[in-house]
């Protein structure tokens, strides 16, 4: 599968640009779209899902305009919002079903995929349980079930894994990851861990433009040599903010060990650490 978006272009009024010029070509795996609130993530996904129509520029689905594809298109897409807005009195099969229906899969095609996807999510014994009753974490999971209904090629999800405790969050994480080897798969969230491991992509994006790009791995390599880690007490802390980024504070014994970024080698004692996806994102949007 290949998404090309070409140039995408939202703007409200003669003043607000949630998205400029954006271009991008996405092919099966793992995106993580990561960015501060009002960077475009949400207009981008809208646009994408055909929620929301472009002020200028093209969706393109394997070559395909996805504007003149319609129904066809839109077969292709799986939407994963960030809102639990669930019936509460639906228990999770009729849920399946009804939106199975909305998606125009006939009932014959959707009693194999419903109890599979049932199975997937881990939520079997909860089949007949009403929505209302399910925790967060099982209302996500119900979430993505619905998502995967029909097999799409595109999944986007945004902020799966809102609300969730570590062990949920660790779960969902793990069941988009076995969802994407043969979809695109488009995770927004400003949980940074939940596509360190696991995206093939990672987009930075502010003021509705990409600010890099690039795998976890690479993008974290271009901020080496700017990760230190500083030992120091603690009424030092004022004068290091106001000189460096800080990541992280800890206590080590008697001292304070502060994480910082900086473009230059502290003049107190340190140690060079290696990167990560949070002090990259920090490093672009920390100001």
């Amino acid at each position: 599968m290949l998404l090309q978006i070409n140039e995408l272009t939202k703007r409200y009024g003669k003043d607000k640009t949630a998205l400029n010029k954006f271009s991008y070509e996405f092919t099966d795996g793992i995106y993580g779209l990561l960015g501060p609130n009002g960077a475009g993530k949400s207009t981008l996904m809208n646009i994408i899902t055909q929620n929301l129509a472009p002020t200028s520029g093209t969706v393109f689905a394997d070559g395909k305009n996805a504007a003149e594809m319609g129904r066809e298109y839109r077969k292709l897409l799986g939407f994963m919002p960030q809102q639990q807005a669930l019936y509460p009195d639906f228990t999770l099969t009729r849920f399946l079903y009804y939106m199975a229906g909305l998606k125009g899969i006939s009932k014959a095609d959707a009693v194999p995929q419903i109890e599979n996807l049932i199975q997937r999510v881990n939520l079997s014994e909860y089949s007949l349980a009403k929505l209302g009753g399910f925790s967060g974490g099982m209302r996500q999971r119900a979430l993505l079930a619905q998502a995967l209904l029909g097999d799409p090629r595109i999944v986007i999800l945004d902020e799966p894994t809102a609300g969730l405790d570590p062990k949920e969050r660790i779960r969902l994480r793990n069941l988009i990851a076995e969802t994407a080897f043969d979809k695109i798969v488009m995770i927004a969230t400003h949980v940074v861990t939940d596509v360190e491991f696991i995206a093939k992509e990672v987009l930075l994006l502010k003021d509705g433009e990409i600010v890099d790009s690039g795998s976890p791995g690479k993008l974290c390599d271009r901020i080496n040599g700017k990760v230190y880690e500083l030992l120091t007490q603690q009424e030092q802390l004022s004068n290091i903010q106001k000189q460096m980024r800080i990541a992280n504070i800890t206590r080590e014994n008697e001292r304070i060990c502060v994480r910082v970024l900086s473009e230059n080698v502290p003049d107190i004692e340190h140690r060079a650490v290696a990167p990560n996806l949070e002090d990259l994102y920090l490093y672009h949007f920390g100001e």
